[in-house]
């Protein structure tokens, strides 16, 4: 079962990035799993020094979702490349750090590869993927690496836009966000990866299906996802007619960026 189409329906906000070819390539069996990725969980502080000059010398609010949890492929801890400093970039002076870089890079990697695999074992169909999201599948580790941090920034931009605007979501609406996940965890047959998936993630941090609904770290992330998913909601509202949705986002993206004070410390070797 692909939980793309129910995700899709929940988060309104989301329906443009995730109906674009890559984003359907992307969620796969732990697309459950991805949304946690970007969540922000407990705040924990980690004391390794930088790696490279010129990358600030602050605390790295890391996740849970960050230390203790990754997706089908990944491996824990998480290998950090030679050279990358331990924060890679900086939003308005919110730090992004390379250990939840990583585990992005890993797990979309880890999707790509599935997703070749399936192809060539015959899962899918020939033609079932156009040419452009074939290249995407055979990007480099540096690619993809450029990619996952793009979006992180532009995450943490909109998000903290929308708490500029009043747009931070309820913990009410955080609380359904959360029922509607495990609703759709239950309707998976057991025979689902993806069940396999959400089922090992909740082992792997010491949930039940009930703590899973009142966990702070949990409910912290849905806040999170769905204050951006109104941020980018807002920002299509205002498109005006005939305009590309997309379009405007990503331009809205790049304003943000152009204004605000983004400082990115990840070396050109490993994909800046």
């Amino acid at each position: 079962m692909n939980p793309l189409p129910i995700l899709a329906r929940v988060w309104v906000g989301l329906r443009a990035r995730l109906q674009a070819p890559r984003w359907r390539i992307l969620s796969g069996v732990s697309l459950l799993l991805v949304a946690l990725l970007i969540a922000s969980f407990v705040v924990l502080r980690l004391r390794q020094p930088a790696t490279a000059a010129g990358a600030p010398s602050v605390a790295c609010p890391a996740s849970a979702a960050t230390l203790s949890m990754a997706p089908p492929g990944v491996t824990l801890p998480v290998k950090i490349p030679a050279g990358e400093p331990r924060v890679v970039a900086t939003v308005n002076g919110y730090p992004l750090c390379a250990v939840g870089l990583e585990l992005r890079v890993e797990g979309i990697l880890a999707n790509y590869q599935q997703s070749l695999k399936q192809l060539q074992s015959g899962q899918l169909p020939p033609g079932a993927l156009p040419p452009s999201v074939l290249a995407t599948l055979k990007e480099t580790p540096n690619q993809v690496r450029h990619d996952a941090l793009t979006r992180m920034i532009q995450e943490r931009l909109l998000l903290q836009q929308g708490r500029r605007l009043g747009l931070t979501a309820s913990l009410s609406a955080a609380r359904a966000m959360a029922r509607q996940q495990l609703r759709i965890y239950r309707a998976m047959p057991a025979s689902s990866p993806a069940r396999a998936s959400f089922a090992a993630y909740l082992r792997a941090n010491h949930l039940t299906e009930q703590t899973f609904l009142t966990n702070p770290g949990i409910l912290q992330g849905c806040v999170d996802i769905l204050t951006i998913a109104a941020m980018r909601q807002r920002i299509i509202n205002g498109s005006a007619p005939g305009a590309s949705p997309t379009n405007d986002v990503s331009a809205y993206e790049q304003h943000l960026w152009q204004t605000g004070d983004v400082r990115v410390y990840l070396p050109a070797q490993l994909g800046w």
